[in-house]
């Protein structure tokens, strides 16, 4: 990016916005282009100012940080989004990913890690907490384990193993109507349309040992 990188602050701590307000002026390939206090603002200064980089807060009053990302890339769709957070449970990582942002940094973060990650996502690239990134993927697999109950896991295994509808039924003493109507189940809660989609699920998934 040629030029300097104009930022827009959306932060509603004045103690944090003034911190990162100071801290970013000293970097000379960045333009502070406008500080807002809640979401709406965030949205109207973005809209007046068009920033190369949006640095925000995701938990903020009147529109949260994630809705006001997606309004702002509605009519901005070339703007680089930073979500600077406290938190980094995962609905808050989740819906910051959901809503298009292109990095995900804990306000924890070091200066210099900081600059260095703004001018990277400012290039075209998407950085995000490698901690916060790992909380989500750790409970979407959770989730997506959770979706099949014992016996569902039991068949799925046997359906990676190639095994057919009869002869899963077999080894678990079932009919294998039953089996067929397991392995449907299997299908619809994976939304998968095939036996070797199925088991390409369950192994990127890590479903199955």
């Amino acid at each position: 990016m040629s030029g300097k990188i104009r930022v827009l602050l959306a932060d509603d701590h004045p103690i944090m916005t003034e911190g990162l307000k100071l801290t970013i002026s000293k970097w000379e390939e960045f333009e502070i282009v406008g500080i807002a206090s809640d979401g709406k603002e965030a949205v109207e200064l973005s809209r007046q100012q068009a920033p190369d980089l949006l640095v925000m807060d995701m938990q903020m009053p009147k529109l949260s940080g994630p809705e006001a990302v997606r309004q702002i890339k509605a009519f901005l769709p070339e703007v680089r989004v930073l979500a600077l957070t406290t938190f980094d449970d995962v609905n808050t990582v989740s819906e910051a990913l959901e809503a298009g942002c292109n990095g995900f940094l804990l306000k924890v973060i070091e200066p210099e890690k900081l600059r260095s990650t703004m001018r990277s996502i400012a290039d075209g690239l998407n950085v995000y907490d490698e901690d916060a990134l790992s909380h989500l993927q750790k409970s979407l697999k959770e989730r997506k384990e959770s979706a099949f109950s014992p016996r569902e896991r039991e068949v799925l295994g046997y359906v990676c193993k190639g095994m057919t509808n009869a002869e899963i039924a077999s080894k678990l003493n079932l009919r294998p109507g039953t089996v067929k109507n397991m392995v449907s189940l299997l299908l619809s809660k994976s939304d998968c349309i095939s036996r070797a989609q199925l088991v390409k699920y369950a192994a990127e998934n890590r479903l199955i040992n």
